[in-house]
């Protein structure tokens, strides 16, 4: 009898779990290979950082380019760039940028949009990659910051994302990134402004990914840790120690690294691209309700949430400490200041 057991629970184990198999594979919507050749891609902050090697990669895909940011002089030499890279191509591939405040009024963004569809035709991909961040502590932090980080961060993909979206249906193909941020996944101390707005993001594009199934529009969202970029060494010069501390555990990667990983995931179809070692830990943590197209993937996730969640909480502790750390040093410090007065009386 007990044979007969030690036989049949293995048995009975390996036909669950390919019943759970077959469940989640005829569960997850199937992946749509995407092809750059000859597409009109735009991207948002597009002259710099991410945003730039992200319009790098589509030009050597093959597509025709739209970079748009606020900044004319940066715009006019990464255009120029761009287009000798393009032609050196000889596959008569052509750039435009176009100088917009992505946080104007949602008919100002439609307007300029339309015109840079005009010249390149209709807008197969959109990459909301523009906007920025700033980091105090909550108390600290002007209110106003928090609205313009919803703003630049939040609403310019929203009026951006739907100055598109209609046509795309219309058309049934297309594809929409937005670029979120690890701190969309895992807020620290400083982010209260901008971890709010990159959390938003994933919200959005969560919603929407279920909206544009039935028209055959892709859906995808990047989320980068700590990237080479201009905007990050201009964050550096303000950001809180405790930031930077918890910050730096996380490494720093280049655009390019970046921008490869997301074009990859956007041709293969998937949903989320998260970059190195932590953002793959933290992708399979955070999945949660997200959507998720790879069979491979959703199996991992499903078996390593658990482990990562306990690995999470000892970050969580060791950033905690760093938290209290520096309180008690600027106290002490604090407390030093006002002996050394004294003693000056």
């Amino acid at each position: 009898m007990s044979l007969i057991l030690l036989v049949l629970i293995p048995v009975a184990a390996f036909i669950l779990f390919l019943i759970v198999l077959l469940f989640i594979f005829f569960s997850i919507p199937s992946r749509r290979d995407f092809h750059f050749f000859r597409r009109h891609a735009l991207v948002t902050g597009g002259s710099k950082g991410i945003g730039f090697q992200l319009a790098v990669g589509l030009i050597e895909r093959g597509c025709n380019v739209t970079i748009v940011a606020r900044n004319v002089k940066d715009l006019q030499k990464a255009s120029d760039e761009l287009q000798v890279l393009a032609d050196q191509r000889g596959q008569r591939q052509k750039v435009q940028w176009k100088s917009i405040d992505m946080t104007a009024d949602y008919n100002v963004i439609k307007t300029a949009f339309d015109d840079c569809a005009k010249e390149l035709g209709p807008i197969d991909i959109l990459i909301n990659n523009a906007g920025h961040s700033v980091q105090a502590p909550f108390s600290e932090l002007p209110v106003t910051d928090f609205e313009k980080q919803m703003k630049v961060n939040y609403l310019s993909a929203v009026y951006a994302t739907r100055a598109v979206v209609d046509d795309m249906k219309a058309r049934k193909t297309g594809h929409i990134s937005f670029v979120s941020s690890a701190a969309g996944q895992f807020a620290i101390f400083g982010y209260s402004a901008y971890s709010p707005t990159k959390f938003a993001l994933r919200g959005f594009a969560d919603t929407l990914h279920m909206e544009l199934l039935p028209y055959k529009v892709n859906v995808g969202v990047l989320y980068p840790p700590n990237t080479d970029t201009e905007g990050f060494k201009e964050e550096l010069l303000t950001m809180p120690e405790e930031t930077k501390l918890m910050s730096d555990a996380a490494g720093l990667f280049t655009p390019k690294f970046v921008a490869e990983a997301h074009l990859k995931d956007i041709a293969d179809g998937n949903y989320t691209t998260t970059i190195g070692l932590d953002g793959w830990m933290l992708g399979v943590l955070t999945a949660g309700a997200s959507p998720e197209k790879s069979l491979f993937r959703a199996l991992t996730q499903g078996a390593l949430a658990g482990i990562f969640r306990a690995i999470t909480l000892v970050y969580l502790g060791y950033f905690n400490g760093i938290t209290k750390k520096c309180y008690r040093r600027r106290l002490a410090e604090k407390e030093e200041e006002r002996e050394n007065e004294r003693k000056e009386e």
